[in-house]
């Protein structure tokens, strides 16, 4: 692991965080596995401070960390340009903290995203426009196509309300935080770049259960959003302290509604897709509880971790895939869970939980 992090060193002396990101810089970052966690002058063992990629506060300082024994060596994709990318992503995420951004993702929240089909279809066919407008090379054409965008998103913010701020706030803080991985995984390797954007980019056009996936697909939606904004020369840096409006509102300030209406709704395909999605969650809540030596711990708990990549939730239940952090509300105790744990939420309430299943 110290020849990986070595090389990890060199890789970002060949960025130009500057060019990226006005005022972002370099941050120290920390490499894992399940028993040690390596950083540039030291190794220690590992503990419960270190789960996902993600940034942290290590001794009174925001770094970046990466699980390279789940997330590197066993992806089948050991490429040290991509990995440096990554890491990049999440000192930016380090950066955000340290400037105290506030526009973070609703996580909790999102989980209770609607399952409205006519809004479902919106977005299908707003990520497919957004999609051609990255690939698009006549930049006329290109901001036609993002005010065509601008106009769905705008009309489906009508049919849900507030909820469309969950969209805007997992594009900025992850879209930015992509973003500037993946220009600096553009000084790094134009080849790899490309490759990069066009998978992006393919996600966004061709169907797959990810369409309703929001949290996930507002991942890619605002890497691509961002960098055909850069494209069209729309300048989006802003300092971040401070700042209320997302991203999103903060490119599409000058742009100008457009008609919308040839274009065509796939809605037998997407409320197949919502009644399969409904289903598979279904199953695999079922599946967890079928188990017979699941013990249920009842109480009056409090989310306090939690990795928004691996959740899923059906009325009232929540399934983490990976891991989950609860607070006892009595004791203040804050305990982390590996593995599957499923939380039986209080009605009406996005964080408080009343029983979890092991």
């Amino acid at each position: 692991m110290r020849e990986l992090y070595n090389k990890i060193l060199n890789n970002l002396e060949k960025v130009d965080f500057q060019a990226i990101w006005k005022g972002f810089d370099k941050y120290n970052f920390a490499l894992y596995n399940s028993k040690e966690v390596y950083f540039e002058d030291k190794i220690i063992p590992w503990d419960e401070r270190f789960i996902g990629n993600t940034s942290i506060k290590y001794e009174d300082n925001y770094i970046a960390i990466w699980d390279v024994e789940h997330d590197f060596l066993n992806d089948g994709n050991e490429d040290i340009d991509i990995l440096t990318s990554n890491l990049i992503h999440e000192m930016f995420h380090a950066y955000q903290c340290e400037n105290k951004e506030t526009r973070f993702p609703r996580d909790l929240v999102t989980l209770d995203y609607p399952d409205d089909a006519h809004n479902l279809c919106l977005k299908y066919e707003e990520n497919k426009i957004l999609s051609k407008a990255f690939n698009e090379s006549n930049l006329i054409v290109k901001k036609e196509l993002i005010e065509k965008f601008y106009s769905i998103r705008m009309k489906r913010q009508q049919i849900i309300g507030d909820m469309s701020k969950c969209e805007h706030l997992s594009e900025t803080a992850e879209g930015m935080a992509e973003y500037v991985g993946t220009m600096a995984l553009k000084q790094l390797s134009e080849k790899k770049y490309i490759e990069r954007m066009q998978k992006y980019s393919e996600y966004l056009h061709n169907f797959s259960p990810l369409q309703l996936d929001i949290r996930k697909i507002s991942y890619y939606s605002g890497a691509v959003f961002l960098v055909t904004a850069h494209d069209l020369g729309i300048n989006f840096e802003h300092p971040l302290s401070g700042q209320e409006k997302t991203v999103f509102e903060i490119i599409t300030e000058n742009l100008e509604c457009v008609e919308t209406d040839d274009i065509q709704l796939e809605t037998e395909l997407i409320e197949k897709a919502v009644d399969e999605n409904k289903a598979y969650k279904k199953d695999l809540i079922d599946n967890f509880m079928q188990s017979s030596d699941r013990i249920a711990i009842k109480g009056d708990f409090h989310i306090s971790g939690y990795d928004p990549m691996n959740m899923i939730k059906l009325d009232n239940k929540i399934l983490c895939k990976t891991f989950i952090s609860l607070t006892n509300q009595n004791t203040k105790e804050k305990i982390i869970y590996m593995g599957e744990t499923l939380l039986d939420m209080q009605a009406n309430e996005t964080d408080k939980v009343i029983c979890f299943y092991r």
